[in-house]
């Protein structure tokens, strides 16, 4: 087995300092004029290639977070703190704050960590995929 490593290590040096010893050549060099005036930078508009929803979220004593949007759908918005702190915030389309759910802990119907959410709102559920502990 150490062998089988010693010689995998020595071809992989080998390859590698094959690959050092290549020279650039004049044609991969860009040439950039510095003394040329370009034209000025175009500005862009994200609403004339999108349709853009601005959605301003109700924030209250209860509803303050630090803006992770997790899920759009066509009722909910759902976001959660950048923190894994397990708060998950329910807002309807118009940014009205509707609930705040957070089962973080060990048993289980809890989650450690929110990895990331699915939103069923044909069934108004909400499938939290908790990595750490490996299920939904």
């Amino acid at each position: 087995m150490k062998k089988v490593i010693l010689i995998l290590t020595i071809l992989l040096f080998v390859m590698t300092e094959s690959r050092g010893q290549r020279q650039a050549s004049r044609d991969d060099i860009i040439p950039i004029n510095v003394t040329r005036t370009y034209s000025p930078q175009k500005e862009v508009i994200l609403q004339d290639f999108t349709d853009v929803e601005y959605v301003v979220l109700e924030t209250n004593d209860d509803f303050v977070n630090q803006g992770r949007v997790m899920e759009i759908g066509n009722k909910y918005i759902l976001v959660t703190n950048h923190i894994n702190d397990g708060d998950i915030f329910i807002y309807d389309r118009h940014g009205k704050a509707l609930r705040k759910i957070n089962r973080k802990g060990q048993g289980g119907e809890e989650y450690t960590s929110i990895f990331n959410i699915a939103l069923d709102e044909e069934n108004d559920e909400v499938f939290v995929n908790d990595i750490m502990i490996k299920k939904f």
